[in-house]
């Protein structure tokens, strides 16, 4: 049995749907595909794309993203002494 199947079998033991995506070392233009269930796929493939974008977001360059905004009235602190 080979890694890919060994990781399907145990997915397949614990998880209702999955989806593996491998790249092997020697392949590096290609993958390896295997689901559980083509319209759950269509499902998880989707939502883990949305996630995904949401973390590679999280990347972006701070400068570009937003600007400080400094605040030199420090009457406000005092209300945390």
């Amino acid at each position: 049995m080979n890694p890919l199947e060994q990781a399907q079998a145990l997915l397949g033991e614990h998880y209702r749907n999955y989806i593996i995506v491998a790249q092997s070392e020697d392949a590096q233009y290609s993958f390896e595909f295997v689901n559980s269930d083509p319209f759950a796929t269509t499902g998880l493939l989707q939502e883990a794309s949305k996630y995904h974008q949401a973390v590679m977001n999280t990347f972006q360059d701070t400068e570009d993203s937003f600007e400080w905004v400094t605040d030199d009235d420090e009457d406000d602190y005092d209300d945390y002494e």
